[in-house]
């Protein structure tokens, strides 16, 4: 089955990956950080976590080094079937929520947490 894999870019690979893992409670489920690339999971849903490396043609790594370090308006929604827990949870561990949970107006209860 092929399905949709966001790929994130970081200046540092192995910073992004302890933070998915310890502080969101992904898993790591291909690659390791010498390869510059690793797949993380969290139920069904898979990432890519990508250090700025040399994998493609030089003008689109080159590309890719100029947008790191700029904010993003993207956003990833991590389903959680208790979100106040997870909520707490990430909290407790330090992770930067910059709008906090509550329910939505469209009916849904949610929160964002900044990444590295």
């Amino acid at each position: 089955m092929y399905g949709v894999i966001p790929s994130l870019r970081f200046p540092d690979l192995a910073e992004a990956v302890g933070f998915y893992v310890e502080q969101l409670g992904f898993e790591v489920v291909r690659g390791e950080l010498a390869d510059g690339n690793v797949a993380v999971q969290r139920n069904f849903g898979r990432l890519m976590l990508e250090a700025a490396g040399s994998f493609y043609v030089p003008g689109y790594d080159d590309a890719i080094r100029e947008r790191l370090g700029t904010r993003s308006p993207n956003a990833l929604y991590i389903e959680e079937p208790d979100l106040a827990a997870y909520h707490d949870r990430l909290q407790a561990a330090g992770v930067k929520v910059v709008d906090p949970l509550a329910e939505r107006s469209w009916g849904q209860a949610e929160f964002t947490v900044e990444d590295v």
